[in-house]
């Protein structure tokens, strides 16, 4: 039975992250480093199963989407929106969180949870995105 809601300890641990985040926010050194991070992590994951593939496909939207953001060409996304986002990534690429990346399974259905919720919490940003980068399909 999956989750979309984070448990209590996944909470905290997160709002950790945000903490982080709202920092690397401001520093595009850190916030592109956090990207490629994510990016390598994702390479990892690819040609899993099914739940691995949304996983890979969300974070291939969102990774567009803070670059396009952080390049000006997409200067609609809400700082919160941003802030949340940037903190499910580092959740995301961090071994050691709620339940560590090293724990089969679990490691990942914890990492899936946050970046679900995520997803969900901020499903009007990422529809407004996803509308705003076909309308700027070469």
């Amino acid at each position: 039975m999956s989750r979309t809601e984070p448990n209590s300890t996944e909470k905290r641990f997160f709002d950790r992250f945000k903490e982080k985040a709202s920092k690397i926010v401001g520093d595009s050194s850190a916030l592109k480093n956090l990207l490629v991070k994510a990016q390598q992590k994702m390479e990892d994951m690819e040609g899993d199963d099914s739940l691995k593939g949304k996983i890979v496909a969300y974070l291939n939207l969102v990774i567009r989407m803070i670059s396009n953001s952080v390049s000006g060409k997409y200067p609609d996304m809400p700082w919160q929106t941003l802030v949340m986002i940037v903190a499910g990534l580092l959740y995301f690429i961090a071994p050691i969180d709620a339940i560590p990346d090293f724990i089969p399974i679990a490691g990942f259905i914890d990492d899936a949870t946050i970046l679900a919720w995520l997803g969900k919490s901020f499903q009007d940003d990422l529809s407004r995105y996803r509308e705003w980068e076909q309308a700027h399909a070469n």
